[in-house]
Order: C-alpha cells, then structure tokens, then sequence
C-alpha cells in the first residue's frame, strides 16, 4: 500500500476516535434532563465530515482496484521468468557436458602432440639416415591417423 493510502487510513482512524471520544464525553455531561425550548442542529459540519469519509473510502477502493491489477502483472511476470529459467538451465547442462567431453578430446591431442614432439627430439636432422626417415613417415602416419580419431571425436553428433 502507498503512504498516502495509509496517511489517509490514520486520519480516518484518527477522527474516528476523536468521534468517539466527543460523544462520551457527550454522555457524561448529561446528567438531568434540561427542558429545552428551541433546539437548532448544524448538520452542515456532519454532512460535511461524512462526505469527507465517503469521499476517502472510495479513492481508497480506486487504489486497492489498481494494486491488485498490479499484483496480477507481477505473478505473470514471474510465471513467464520461471519458465526462462528453466530453459536456460537445460541449456547450460548441455553446453557443461559438451565442455567437459572436448576438455577430454583436448587432452588427448596434447598427449599426441607431446608424444609427436618428443619422437622429433631424437632425430638429428644433420646425421638423418634413411632408416631414420623410415621411421619417422611411419610415425607420422600412425599420429595422423589418431589426429584422424580425435577429429572425429569432435565433430558435432548429427552432422
């Protein structure tokens, strides 16, 4: 609820008591009954001050309409949010064992990689022999038929 609804609620509350207030204090006055010859009743400040709550009661009727119109766009929002949420966590499942596979296929090329590096270390190319070049194409042919594995690996499943 807004302040100026609850500002608006004190004040009625507030002359509700003053009311109460004067009318036992009214009460108590009285204490024998006094003949009275003319009596004259300004109903224009009563009238006036029931207008008042009347008027108070139905703006506050107007605004409770709108709060609550507001309430209903809040849960839908939330409603549709909820249902994004969802879809996007599914989403990330799927990308993080995507990921984790190709971390896997990642290492496994380093491994060959590595091991490819190391085969070319012992090799000097200076003194290369023909047994040498022998043994270094059929090396790269058994690393080029893994790199094969691993490429296949890593394509995308359905393509």
């Amino acid at each position: 609820m807004n302040q100026p609804t609850e500002d608006r609620l004190k004040r009625l509350e507030e002359e509700q008591k003053n009311l109460r207030e004067e009318v036992r204090q009214l009460r108590e006055q009285i204490t024998e009954p006094i003949k009275i010859t003319r009596l004259e009743i300004d109903q224009g400040g009563m009238n006036k001050r029931l207008d008042a709550v009347q008027e108070d009661t139905n703006v506050l009727k107007i605004e409770m309409q709108g709060a609550r119109a507001d309430i209903r766009v809040v849960k839908a929002n939330q409603s549709d949010l909820r249902g994004s949420l969802e879809e996007h966590g599914q989403r990330l499942v799927a990308i993080e064992t995507k990921q984790d596979g190709h971390t896997e296929v990642l290492g496994q090329i380093v491994n060959v990689s590595e091991g490819h590096t190391k085969r070319f270390d012992h090799i000097d190319a200076a003194i290369a022999t023909k047994d040498d070049v022998a043994a270094l194409k059929a090396t790269q042919a058994e690393q080029g038929a893994k790199l094969d594995l691993i490429l296949q690996l890593l394509q995308p499943k359905g393509e």
